[in-house]
């Protein structure tokens, strides 16, 4: 009984205060939805514009790290001190894996119609996608990267210039 009256002696009131002030915060006039709208869109702006920064910083820093393998590739090559081991490693390696790629990419479409059919062709797949990774890799360390990259080299160096 006790609740009862509790909630008849003043609960009713904390309820109904409780309700107004939750509905205070939800429902607002147009001039209030406009200006949270307002925040909102800035809010988002300011949101893309730090995304397109730290998208930048970070195709900076690839570009920085393909180039100081790059550098030291070229150091190693041109090196009176290097041996013929350290010279050729990397190039033979990188010959290596485009071949093994080429040689599985044939064995695949053209030898064997039963490794494709069985229950490995998942993982032939996979293999095939991974060397296909490694081997764009390795062809845009020795070839340059795409003009796509080029471009955004353009502007990471003159969103530097503007620094």
């Amino acid at each position: 009984m006790s609740f009862i009256s509790n909630l008849f002696s003043g609960g009713i009131g904390k309820v109904a205060d409780g309700i107004g002030n939750i509905l205070d915060k939800v429902v607002t006039t147009d001039k209030e939805r406009m200006a949270l709208d307002n925040e909102m869109r800035k809010a988002e702006q300011q949101f893309q514009l730090e995304n397109r920064k730290l998208d930048l910083q970070e195709r900076e820093a690839e570009l920085a790290d393909t180039k100081s393998a790059r550098d030291t590739a070229s150091a190693i090559q041109t090196s009176a001190n290097a041996t013929a081991l350290s010279k050729n490693t990397g190039p033979y390696l990188a010959l290596g894996t485009v071949a093994l790629t080429f040689i599985l990419f044939f064995a695949v479409l053209f030898l064997n119609k039963q490794l494709v059919a069985s229950n490995t062709k998942d993982v032939v797949i996979y293999i095939l996608g991974v060397l296909s990774a490694v081997v764009t890799q390795i062809f845009s360390f020795y070839f340059g990267s795409s003009q796509g990259s080029h471009d955004k080299q353009g502007m990471l160096n003159a969103l530097n210039s503007r620094k």
